[in-house]
C-alpha cells in the first residue's frame, strides 16, 4: 500500500498541497479514463517496490516454487527498469517524477539518477576551475596541429582581450597544440570560449583546460640558465637578489623555472649560497609558493640574510614559517598571502609572526612600535652541558695529581700508603643500592652497607661507620682488588679554597676478585683539607651500585694505561729532578700572564714552591683572595 504522502494522479494533473474545485473525482463518474491514475499508481508502485534487500524474494521454497520467485524478481526488475525509461520520455521537460519542476537548471543535460557533473565538464560557459595549490593550468587545442601556431594563439588572445595573455612553453603535438598558463582568470576565459571561435575549415575550436604544472629536469643546463637569470637580478650595492615572478624571465622562456616547486627552489638556494654567501636581501614575491618545509636549509645556507619579501604567494598559515625561525630577519613582507587574509586583526597579526621572528624591525613595509617586555634579555644562553664541573679553574691540576695517586694506590696491591692520604680523625661511610635481580654482584658489599633508610637500629648505624685513619683505611684494604676506568671518571669540584676543597668523582671500576667480568659503578664524596705541604681526605663517602647496560658496554673501550707503581704518600705535588733555566723562564712568563703580577713576583712564588707550576698557582689564588699579595707584586 502506498504510504499517505498527499500526492494524487488524477486526470493527468499532479498537485501536492494545494486544492483544486475543477479536478475530478473518480467516484462520481461511472465512464471514466483511468488511464492516468493507473498509471500513477503503477509510478508509485514501482517507487515503492525497488528496495534495497539482502533477503530472497518469496517464501524460501524449494523446486519450482523457487524457480517461479526468481523468475517473478527478474520480470519485477526488468519492468522497473522499462518503467523508469518511460518516466524519462513521457513526462515534459523540467518536470521530475513527482511532477515538479526542476529547481537545478543543469538537471536537464542529465538523467534522473546520474551523478552530477564534476567542475569543468559541464556545458560551455558553466564549467569553473579550481586553483590548485600550484596555480598552473594545460591549455589543449585539439586537432589544433593543423592550423598555423601564431593563428590560434590570435585566436584565443580574442578570448582574453583586454587582459594580457601570456602563454608559456607551446608545443606543436601530433594531435594538438598545448601551452601552460598561470593565472586562474585567463584559463577560465579560455574554457567558457570552447567551441566559440570558428575555424577556416568550418569546425569550431576545441579548448580544453585542466590543472596541470610543467614538467622539468634540473641539470647543469638548467642551472646554468638560473645563474645567468639570477647575475641579472643581483645588485651588488645592496647585496640584494630579485627574483620576482622568477619563471617569467626571459632567459627562462624555453624551461619551467616555478619557486614553488621544492627541487627548482632548493636548485636556486645552493646557487645563492655558492656563489653570493653574503646575501643579505631576497626577493621571493609572486611565485605562488605555498611549502616552506625545504626552507629550513636557508639561515645555514644564507647566513647574512635579514631582509625577506615574500608577498603574493600561497602561504595560508602563520605555521609555516616555523621553518624560517632560524633565520635573523629584520624586515619581512607577507602581504597577497592568504594568511594574512586569515588574520584580519593587525594586532594579532603582528604578535603571531613576532612570535617565529623576535629581532623583527619591520613587517609588509610598515615599521613596527619595539616589542612590550619586562626587561629581561631577548636571548638567554643555556650553558652546554659537560661532563665535570669546576667551580675554580685553579684547582683542575691539583684535583686530577690528587686522583691520579690516589687511585693508582687503591688499585695496587697493597693499600697501607694511603695511610698518608687520610686525615688522623678521618671518617668514612660505605652505602650500597640493593638489588634482588643483581643483588649477587655486590654480595661483598652488603654486610658494610651503612643505609640509614633500612638500617634503624643507632648501634648497628655507628658500627658500619669507620673513624679514624687506621679503621679506614683497615677497612679499604678489606675490600675486594679493583681496576678504575679513568675515562669513564666525572670529576665535579664544588668548592675549591685554602681550608677546605669537596670534591664528588663517579665512574666505573672492575671488582677483579670474581672471575667473571664483573663491571660496578661508584661514586665518591672526597672533603679534601691541607696537610702540611699536601692534602689529605677528611671525610668520604662512597656509593656503589649497578651500572647500566650502556655503561657495561662503555667501560674500558679506551685503551687505560696500567697500573703504576704506587707513589709515596702523602699525595703532593714534588719538584721536578732536573730543569734548566729556559724552562723556568717560561713557567716565570706563564705564570706572569696568569697572576697578572710581575716577573720578579712570579719567580719569588714558583721558588717558594719548589716551581711546582700547580702548587704556585693554588697559593697565588688563595693568598689573592685573602689580599695578602702586596700592590708590587702587580706594578710592571
Amino acid at each position: 500500500m502506498p504510504k499517505r504522502n498527499n500526492v494524487r494522479v488524477e486526470n493527468r494533473v499532479w498537485n501536492r498541497n494545494q486544492n483544486n474545485d475543477n479536478r475530478y473525482n473518480g467516484n462520481q463518474f461511472v465512464e471514466h479514463d483511468d488511464r492516468a491514475e493507473n498509471l500513477g499508481k503503477q509510478m508509485i508502485r514501482s517507487k515503492n517496490t525497488r528496495r534495497v534487500s539482502f533477503k530472497p524474494s518469496g517464501a524460501g521454497g524449494t523446486g519450482g516454487r523457487q524457480f517461479n520467485n526468481k523468475q517473478k524478481n527478474l520480470n519485477m526488475a526488468i519492468k522497473a527498469t522499462i518503467d523508469e525509461d518511460d518516466d524519462m520520455v513521457d513526462f515534459p521537460v523540467g518536470l521530475n517524477r513527482d511532477g515538479n519542476y526542476h529547481r537545478n537548471p543543469n538537471a536537464r543535460f542529465r538523467r534522473r539518477g546520474s551523478p552530477i557533473p564534476r567542475t569543468g565538464h559541464g556545458p560551455p560557459g558553466m564549467r569553473k576551475l579550481i586553483s590548485g595549490t600550484s596555480g598552473w593550468f594545460l591549455v589543449t587545442i585539439p586537432h589544433g596541429q593543423k592550423y598555423d601556431k601564431e593563428y590560434v594563439l590570435r585566436e584565443l588572445q580574442t578570448l582574453v582581450t583586454p587582459d594580457p595573455f601570456i602563454p608559456y612553453y607551446v608545443k606543436v603535438e601530433s594531435s594538438a597544440i598545448s601551452f601552460y598558463l598561470d593565472d586562474i582568470k585567463i584559463a577560465q576565459a579560455l574554457l567558457n570560449g570552447d567551441r566559440s571561435i570558428s575555424l577556416p575549415d568550418g569546425f569550431k575550436m576545441m579548448i580544453k583546460v585542466r590543472c596541470s604544472i610543467p614538467q622539468v629536469q634540473i641539470d647543469a643546463n638548467l642551472k646554468e640558465k638560473m645563474k645567468l637569470a639570477m647575475s641579472k637580478r643581483y645588485t651588488p650595492a645592496t647585496k640584494a637578489l630579485d627574483l620576482t615572478k622568477f619563471h617569467r624571465d626571459v632567459d627562462l622562456k624555453e624551461v619551467f623555472c616555478g619557486l614553488f616547486r621544492p627541487t627548482i627552489m632548493l636548485a636556486a638556494i645552493d646557487i645563492i649560497a655558492e656563489n653570493i654567501p653574503d646575501l643579505e636581501a631576497l626577493d621571493l614575491s609572486d611565485n605562488k609558493i605555498h611549502l616552506l618545509d625545504h626552507f629550513k636549509c636557508l639561515s645555514k645556507k644564507l647566513p647574512c640574510l635579514k631582509i625577506l619579501h615574500m608577498a603574493d604567494n600561497k602561504i595560508i598559515s602563520p605555521n609555516a614559517l616555523d621553518a624560517l625561525k632560524e633565520c635573523q630577519l629584520v624586515d619581512l613582507v607577507l602581504k597577497g598571502n592568504p594568511l594574512r587574509h586569515r588574520i584580519r586583526d593587525e594586532t594579532v597579526y603582528v604578535s603571531e609572526i613576532r612570535k617565529k621572528f623576535p629581532k623583527l624591525l619591520r613587517l609588509d613595509f610598515v615599521n613596527l612600535p619595539p616589542p612590550m617586555g619586562f626587561d629581561i634579555p631577548d636571548e638567554i644562553s643555556i650553558p652546554s652541558p659537560k661532563a665535570s664541573y669546576l667551580c675554580n679553574h685553579n684547582g683542575a691540576d691539583i684535583v686530577r695529581q690528587f686522583l691520579e695517586q690516589y687511585f693508582i694506590i687503591f688499585d695496587s696491591n697493597n693499600r697501607q700508603p694511603l695511610l698518608d692520604a687520610y686525615h688522623e680523625h678521618a671518617m668514612f661511610s660505605l652505602t650500597v643500592t640493593h638489588n634482588s635481580q643483581q643483588g649477587q654482584r655486590l654480595g661483598s658489599y652488603l654486610p658494610h652497607n651503612r643505609n640509614i633508610v633500612r638500617i634503624k637500629d643507632y648501634d648497628a648505624r655507628n658500627r658500619h661507620l669507620k673513624c679514624g685513619r687506621l679503621p679506614v683505611v683497615s677497612f679499604l684494604s678489606e675490600l675486594p682488588a679493583t681496576q678504575h676506568d679513568p675515562h669513564s671518571f666525572a670529576v665535579d669540584l664544588s668548592l675549591f679554597t685554602s681550608k677546605l676543597i669537596l670534591l664528588t668523582v663517579t665512574g666505573l671500576y672492575r671488582d677483579k676478585s670474581k672471575p667473571s667480568e664483573n663491571i660496578c659503578s661508584f661514586q665518591r664524596i672526597l672533603a679534601i683539607v691541607p696537610s702540611g705541604s699536601g692534602f689529605c681526605i677528611k671525610n668520604e663517602m662512597l656509593h656503589i651500585n649497578n651500572p647500566t647496560m650502556a655503561q657495561i658496554k662503555a667501560a674500558f673501550k679506551s685503551n687505560a694505561p696500567s697500573n703504576a707503581a704506587p707513589v709515596a704518600a702523602p699525595p703532593t705535588t714534588t719538584a721536578p729532578p732536573s730543569m734548566d733555566d729556559a724552562t723556568k723562564l717560561q713557567m716565570i712568563q706563564l705564570m706572569s700572564q696568569r697572576s697578572n703580577m710581575n716577573l720578579e713576583w712570579s719567580e719569588k712564588c714558583l721558588m717558594e714552591t719548589n716551581w711546582d707550576f700547580d702548587r704556585a698557582a693554588f697559593v697565588f689564588t688563595e693568598l689573592n683572595n685573602q689580599q695578602k699579595i702586596p700592590p708590587e707584586a702587580f706594578a710592571k
